[in-house]
């Protein structure tokens, strides 16, 4: 397999789009179950809330995967501070796309004055706490129980940290 990592263009919205949903359908994402549209995840990613950077991954000419730091909260108080997303395409995972998006993005930290990254994982799935944990250098801050719901169950979501050294 021959990937490339690359910052997220306009024309990837489409694929980002069609990944992150992917996720919400396979509760696999924090953000939620429902499907946004190509104009939502623009609009997120680009215009109300823009990333702080984001990037794709992008195999054989199509996305496989992205990756954004977000802002945490849009107050003077926490500009140091952001959310970190990251989704791969069920086929393209176990990879190493996810390490390679991640540490890509993570590079950048210092460069866009970050102080603290953040993260959301649900707590029933270890494989994804462990690699955030293990390859990623974040630690597992808390927890918020019972506080996500899908199909009459609740779900705890842990909140993962990593600071950023300087």
């Amino acid at each position: 397999m021959s990937f490339q990592v690359r910052p997220l263009r306009t024309g990837d919205l489409p694929s980002v789009t069609k990944i992150f949903n992917a996720a919400c359908r396979a509760r696999e994402s924090t953000e939620g179950t429902r499907s946004w549209s190509t104009n939502e995840m623009g609009e997120f990613l680009l215009k109300s809330r823009p990333s702080l950077d984001s990037y794709t991954c992008v195999d054989k000419g199509a996305v496989v995967g992205w990756t954004a730091f977000t802002p945490f909260r849009v107050k003077e108080d926490a500009k140091h501070t952001a959310e970190m997303s990251l989704y791969i395409e069920e086929p393209f995972r176990r990879k190493g796309i996810g390490l390679a998006l991640a540490q890509t993005l993570l590079a950048r930290a210092t460069i866009l004055d970050l102080h603290c990254i953040f993260a959301m994982v649900f707590k029933d799935m270890p494989d994804l706490t462990s690699f955030a944990v293990r390859k990623c250098g974040f630690s597992v801050a808390g927890c918020l129980p019972e506080v996500f719901s899908h199909s009459g169950k609740h779900h705890d979501i842990l909140v993962l940290e990593r600071s950023i050294v300087r």
